[in-house]
């Protein structure tokens, strides 16, 4: 198995090098029906966009309740909650779509495409349990990114967020004096990671850093791990922080793709995503701004491998 790559200047296709986790990553069958599921979500989504922007909720919710009714869409049913529970999020969503610069989404008929491609995440990551709060992610096996960064074993950038007025100040200036040094943004909320995680950004990172420009910084992660209780936050400052997701589970990343543009790297780094997505190794969703980005179980322990190899 390969990793094929487009060159963001001669437009080929560039083979890195042979993917050393052949043997454990997903079979052709798997990666068919991953690119099954997304196919008929987009099918979904195209169906709500057509009801135009201020479609009533309860239209939204009659096509969704028949569309997932379908066969290719029946995966959902194993969930909590089932169908109903997808149906009514993704209507209640629908409904208080505003756009903002806090929205991951374009539309509302956007969002209710991520809410959907997100449940891809939940079956695979099914069996987890939710970190409800900070206590949560103490004994279970997380490593403390600024610990692996200061021993050199972290390939991607991240920011920190904080309430401490000195450090906010700190960020303030450097958004004025050097804006194309950090994007914007609080930083992660959390420093916890899974080392299959830690494994597959940084191999991420190598690949983007590759093939994109001389001179442009490493990639950009902005969210990691979340609680439970930290996604109900940022739900109620405005943000789509969906419930439930696999950033509360730890198995989740978010990736800033604007920002990249500056450096004229963008194209790269979505290339890079979108092979992974290919592969089957990720489940990838454009949310505008940033990219989410979810591992794939069949890969995990190959990626925790070359997480603690790092991070030890």
């Amino acid at each position: 198995m390969h990793l094929g790559f487009e060159d963001p200047e001669g437009g080929k296709t560039l083979l890195l090098a042979s993917n050393p986790m052949a043997q454990t990553a997903p079979d052709s069958d798997a990666v068919q029906l991953l690119r099954t599921w997304r196919s008929s979500i987009d099918s979904v989504y195209e169906e709500i966009e057509a009801l135009g922007p201020r479609a009533a909720p309860d239209r939204v919710a009659a096509v969704l309740s028949d569309d997932l009714e379908h066969p290719i869409l029946n995966f959902m049913a194993s969930l909590p909650g089932g169908p109903s529970r997808v149906v009514a999020q993704s209507v209640a969503d629908y409904a208080r779509f505003t756009p903002n610069p806090a929205s991951n989404a374009k539309s509302a008929a956007g969002l209710v495409r991520i809410v959907l491609l997100q449940n891809i995440d939940l079956l695979w990551w099914s069996g987890e349990v939710d970190f409800a709060d900070t206590d949560a992610l103490e004994g279970v096996g997380l490593l403390d990114l600024r610990q692996v960064r200061r021993a050199g074993g972290v390939d991607f950038g991240f920011g920190i967020a904080s309430d401490n007025l000195i450090r906010r100040g700190r960020d303030f200036v450097i958004q004025r004096i050097a804006p194309r040094r950090e994007p914007r943004g609080p930083g992660l909320a959390f420093t916890a990671i899974r080392p299959a995680m830690l494994g597959v950004l940084n191999e991420i990172a190598n690949r983007v850093g590759s093939l994109a420009p001389s001179g442009t910084p490493p990639i950009r992660v902005n969210s990691i791990i979340r609680t439970v209780e930290h996604q109900d936050h940022l739900r109620n400052l405005g943000f789509s922080a969906l419930s439930p997701s696999a950033h509360c589970r730890g198995w989740a990343a978010d990736i800033e793709v604007d920002w990249f543009r500056r450096f004229g790297a963008d194209e790269a780094l979505r290339n890079v995503l979108l092979a992974y997505l290919d592969e089957g190794l990720l489940n990838v969703i454009d949310e505008g701004r940033a990219w989410h980005i979810c591992l794939n179980p069949a890969v995990a322990d190959h990626y925790a491998e070359l997480g603690m190899a790092r991070g030890a």
